[in-house]
């Protein structure tokens, strides 16, 4: 009897931490979308291509982008709902491992990468709400 008595506790600890931990990521989220600055790219507009090193880290406000993965099996997709792109290369000091272009207007919020990064040291819950970010990039580019 006690077993699922505290199977049930543990479920509701995780459940409130959740909970909390989408509110933390709310706030931050506020902030750091506040820190941005709102840019207007016209359709048919290349923004970076695979290689160019990544200076800048974007937030799809409005619009709908192409992303090309040159390789042996060439891989594009479109996205069109608001998120994070470069997050992982302004992090690491990489270059962007794709390309992206604008198909229609889009509005973004734009972050110098070095700015950025001062931003994650900035707010406590940055560095976690941005691997979360990474990760839902991740799941809408695949």
């Amino acid at each position: 009897m006690k077993a699922p008595y505290f199977r049930q506790l543990i479920n509701l600890k995780r459940w409130i931490d959740s909970i909390q931990m989408a509110d933390t990521f709310r706030d931050t989220e506020k902030k750091i979308l506040d820190s941005g600055i709102e840019m207007k790219y016209l359709s048919e507009e290349h923004i970076f291509r695979k290689g160019q090193k990544a200076e800048f880290v974007f937030f799809l406000k409005e619009g709908s982008l192409l992303f090309d993965w040159p390789s042996d099996k060439t891989k594009s997709r479109i996205i069109n709902l608001p998120c994070f792109i470069g997050i992982e290369e302004a992090m690491d000091g990489k270059s962007y491992s794709c390309s992206m272009k604008t198909l229609v207007d889009c509005k973004f919020l734009v972050f110098e990468r070095k700015y950025f990064l001062m931003l994650m040291n900035e707010f406590e819950a940055a560095t976690p709400y941005f691997l979360q970010k990474i990760e839902d990039f991740n799941i809408l580019s695949s």
